[in-house]
């Protein structure tokens, strides 16, 4: 076993045409027929990008330096697309290569990256809680498409990991949260560490605001099956850390996480995953209004419009988040861009308050937020190139830029599975920080 190079985390982390009818199992509203073709295009892009015999997807399509590989969070979110599309033989590929493929098992759970090719080897041998828990969701997620025993087998394996991964000393500051990953092979020098540099800090020492976001939706799914009392007190502590750690009073959103401090940068993701996952009422307990404050505040510092220009297309204006707020880009010496995966997150996370203020008979509010979400879901969809009935979509509008947390985005021109899963995802309806059927 190799370390991958130092080069790896300085990077990112995170055709044949198929034409099989797309069956949607949407969690709340059934999806206008209209979508059927978007779908459809998209599930060919992903169908025609993975390994053969694998069934992993290929993370970034045209970037030579991660040809072939697949990152675990994309493998997983690509597992809850077919779920989406009711394709679950296609999921169970790709969960039972990484139930049964021991390369790709390391420090109690599964490596950031590995060839979708034999003899499937490891790339980036970090192990972080994200990738992990989002591994998880997709096995839960299957067991409740197939009922097969395994999944839930598996979802709890990675539910356990991210288990001993929460602060549970109730002396400490960070008491429930979740740390970015374990602790490293001290044989290794700067093992799960930053930059593979033991000089930067290690990932053990990181309380990570997704990650605590990402755990809470886990334990509150697998919460409700037998002998899992465990993981309802996993839940409730998520919860403490994000109302008393991450939360930021003063300008009512969530802070990225903690380092010896609270980290403050604006990180958009984990506010559409905090609607997603926690809902309106929930929020509600963190501070009244919550849910639409942290909302109106990405709406305000993270929204952009730009103009992208797809390979071989016509230039396009897109309206869409960034992976960071407006202040950030100063020092990132960059101008905005629009991630399609970050902006469909979004989207998801306005059908799930459209569907919060529906329940509570709120519908001048549940049609604004459904009006939003079609619009975000419009704008991205401008982005995808579609060649041989398939369409395919960038990890950002501008390659090779710093995304503004910790990576660089892949190079100009390529397409990224990520947002095409993620887009499978949004139109179909399908939130998996969700239970099925909603709530």
């Amino acid at each position: 076993m190799k370390i991958a190079g130092r080069y790896v985390a300085a990077l990112i982390m995170v055709l044949v045409a198929f034409g099989f009818p797309v069956a949607i199992q949407a969690q709340s509203k059934n999806i206008p027929r209209a979508t059927h073709p978007q779908v459809q295009r998209l599930a060919n892009w992903l169908l025609s990008h993975r390994g053969t015999e694998s069934g992993l997807p290929l993370s970034h399509v045209g970037d030579a330096r991660f040809k072939d590989w697949c990152f675990t969070y994309d493998a997983a979110v690509a597992a809850l697309a077919f779920i989406a599309m009711d394709q679950a033989g296609e999921a169970e590929r790709i969960i039972d290569f990484y139930i049964t493929s021991e390369n790709a098992h390391r420090l109690g759970g599964v490596i950031e990256a590995v060839l979708v090719v034999p003899p499937y080897d490891g790339k980036d041998w970090s192990v972080r809680t994200g990738a992990n828990i989002w591994l998880g969701l997709a096995a839960y997620h299957l067991f409740r498409s197939t009922k097969a025993e395994k999944y839930l087998t598996f979802a709890t394996w990675v539910a356990d990991f991210a288990l001993d991964l929460q602060d549970h000393d109730s002396t400490s500051l960070t008491y429930g949260g979740m740390k970015l990953g374990p602790p490293g092979d001290p044989a290794f020098d700067g093992d799960q560490h930053f930059g593979y540099d033991s000089h930067l800090p290690g990932f053990e020492q990181i309380f990570a605001t997704e990650a605590t976001i990402d755990a809470f939706a886990l334990f509150d799914l697998l919460q409700n099956e037998p002998k899992m009392g465990r993981l309802k007190n996993g839940r409730d502590l998520c919860l403490l850390w994000l109302k008393k750690v991450a939360w930021n009073p003063g300008q009512h959103r969530f802070n990225r996480g903690f380092h010896q401090k609270p980290d403050f940068a604006v990180a958009s993701d984990i506010h559409a995953w905090g609607v997603s996952a926690l809902g309106a009422a929930r929020l509600d307990a963190i501070e009244p209004g919550a849910a639409e404050q942290m909302v109106r505040f990405v709406e305000e510092h993270c929204q952009s419009e730009v103009s992208y220009r797809p390979p071989n297309g016509r230039e396009v204006t897109v309206n869409g988040f960034d992976f960071v707020d407006h202040e950030a880009l100063r020092h990132l010496k960059r101008p905005p861009l629009i991630s399609p995966e970050w902006t469909f997150q979004m989207a998801n996370a306005y059908g799930r308050l459209s569907d919060d203020f529906e329940a509570v008979g709120n519908k001048r509010k549940a049609s604004l937020y459904a009006q939003k979400r079609k619009y975000l879901i419009t704008q991205v969809m401008a982005m995808a190139t579609t060649r041989d009935n398939a369409s395919g979509l960038p990890y950002a509008s501008l390659g090779g830029v710093p995304v503004g947390h910790e990576n660089n985005t892949p190079a100009q021109g390529s397409f990224s599975t990520i947002g095409v899963a993620y887009g499978i995802l949004t139109l179909t309806g399908y939130d998996p920080l969700r239970p099925p059927g909603g709530r």
